[in-house]
């Protein structure tokens, strides 16, 4: 079994060394769950091995991780497993710790559990962290010192990157859950006034009765682009980013969003100007975040 300093990119590679071992992503969504080899850290290319709906429950969600690593003969033969999740995690990144969508993840030793099933070390991280590492490496923020990412998906994610020098730290944000004056509106978190249930795949779908696809009342977008660009607005004004890439579904298959959204945003800046684009990587933004983890400095991510 490989040590962890024989074993984690972040101890003993760069992302521009071959690893000796292929390393594995897995991008664990509110909705599906993906699971990619990578040869390499020096491309965002992959092998998908599986895609299948993610288990409501954490034990089914674990074996069915380890079978399908089984069934490719990749038990005892990797460098590591770095794990993408729809939720808050502890501060040592080894286990959720807040999951609206996955609640029977929350508490539960994940990355202990990965690492005792499949002989190898294991780094996990909110999804929007992961997404922003993916287009921070490959896609459209590798030139900003300021910038986020953002998934509009089952739930509302995002995270920051803010660098000065070359030295950078990616955080973790709510952006989801902050709270809305005037909003009465009841969110899965339990808080009242929050933004993901004017934004969010999964609460639109429960309180509109259809999946959000099938919405195409203009009113309907017109309130959800006035509170996500509010929601933005705050973003930017909190933080001073300058740039975010935009992903999820919900982004991926409404291409009027973005300028719907950058419209609203302009109006409401008045001091700075922040730029909203497309994630390069699309859906990939995350699962190539996620074995990204294992090539980044534990140091440089607050979760």
């Amino acid at each position: 079994m490989p040590t962890q300093s024989d074993a984690f990119p972040h101890a003993a590679h760069t992302s521009s060394t071959p690893m000796m071992l292929p390393a594995v992503g897995v991008d664990i969504g509110g909705t599906n769950t993906r699971i990619g080899l990578f040869p390499s850290f020096d491309a965002p290319t992959f092998t998908l091995l599986a895609r299948f709906p993610t288990p409501q429950e954490y034990a089914r969600q674990v074996e069915q991780i380890c079978v399908t690593l089984r069934d490719h003969g990749l038990l005892n033969a990797l460098a590591g497993i770095g794990v993408s999740i729809g939720g808050r995690l502890a501060l040592d990144g080894r286990m959720v710790t807040i999951a609206p969508n996955l609640l029977d993840y929350v508490q539960q030793p994940l990355a202990a559990d990965l690492e005792a099933r499949l002989g190898c070390p294991a780094c996990l991280a909110h999804d929007p962290v992961c997404g922003l590492l993916g287009e921070k490496r490959f896609g459209v923020l590798a030139s900003s010192e300021r910038c986020a990412y953002v998934t509009l998906s089952t739930g509302t994610g995002a995270a920051i990157h803010l660098e000065k020098a070359g030295v950078g730290v990616t955080v973790s944000i709510e952006i989801g859950h902050q709270l809305l004056d005037g909003n009465e509106l009841r969110c899965l978190c339990g808080q009242v006034g929050c933004l993901e249930p004017f934004t969010g795949g999964r609460q639109l779908e429960q309180r509109y009765g259809r999946p959000i696809e099938q919405i195409q009342d203009p009113t309907f977008w017109e309130t959800f682009s006035d509170k996500l660009a509010l929601g933005l607005v705050n973003l930017a004004q909190l933080t001073k980013v300058e740039v975010i890439a935009v992903s999820g579904a919900i982004a991926l298959y409404n291409p009027f969003l973005l300028p719907l959204l950058q419209q609203k945003i302009d109006a409401r800046l008045n001091w700075t100007r922040l730029i909203l684009i497309p994630a390069r990587l699309k859906e990939d933004a995350p699962l190539v975040g996620a074995a990204l983890l294992l090539a980044t400095s534990e140091e440089s991510i607050l979760h």
